[in-house]
């Protein structure tokens, strides 16, 4: 394994952050919480991290949405 490759247990938290995110995120925000007195490991960071990633996709996804929306309602008035 390389530098630039994430460690097993960075993929595993990874996973779990991005699922828990989608599927759970009260229980995400608890665990995230009670970690933040502990150092931070691979596993730790790498939930948060797919946390943000679930967040980012699905703010992309609302847009989307959003504009989706707009065009019909411009469609619409035409």
């Amino acid at each position: 394994m390389s530098e630039d490759e994430p460690s097993p247990e960075f993929i595993k938290g990874y996973n779990h952050g991005y699922q828990l995110a989608k599927h759970e995120p009260e229980l995400l925000g608890k665990i995230l919480k009670s970690q933040s007195d502990n150092p931070p490991n691979d596993y730790s960071r790498a939930m948060a991290h797919g946390k943000t990633q679930y967040d980012h996709e699905k703010l992309v996804a609302e847009m989307k949405a959003i504009r989706e929306r707009q065009k019909q309602t411009i469609r619409r008035k035409r």
